[in-house]
């Protein structure tokens, strides 16, 4: 494990804090409110509030299941596998890409 107990907790902690938040954004969209964290996400053109905040969970999830399986591949690049770095995760634990491969 390239990163300790207690960093894995912080950033697992940090992860369900904004997978919270996008779960209480999708519920706003779906009750036909225009909530703050949609300014938040982005997604592919033409791509529906609900389809982005579903996408977004959609990464956590995939984050949170790496986490929980103590999986290396955790805050490494999907495309590359380049480590983002202890810097980034904390302020993004739900990256996956590095900035070269970030559209993709």
């Amino acid at each position: 494990m390239r990163f300790d107990a207690a960093v894995m907790k912080r950033l697992r902690a940090n992860l369900m804090k904004r997978g919270q938040a996008l779960a209480d954004g999708l519920a706003d969209v779906l009750a036909g409110k225009h909530p703050p964290v949609l300014s938040l996400i982005t997604g592919k053109p033409g791509m529906r509030p609900e389809e982005k905040l579903r996408a977004a969970l959609d990464q956590i999830e995939r984050r949170r299941t790496l986490i929980d399986a103590d999986d290396d591949a955790f805050g490494r690049c999907d495309i590359c596998k380049l480590d983002l770095g202890l810097a980034a995760l904390d302020e993004m634990p739900w990256a996956d890409r590095c900035a070269p491969h970030a559209d993709q």
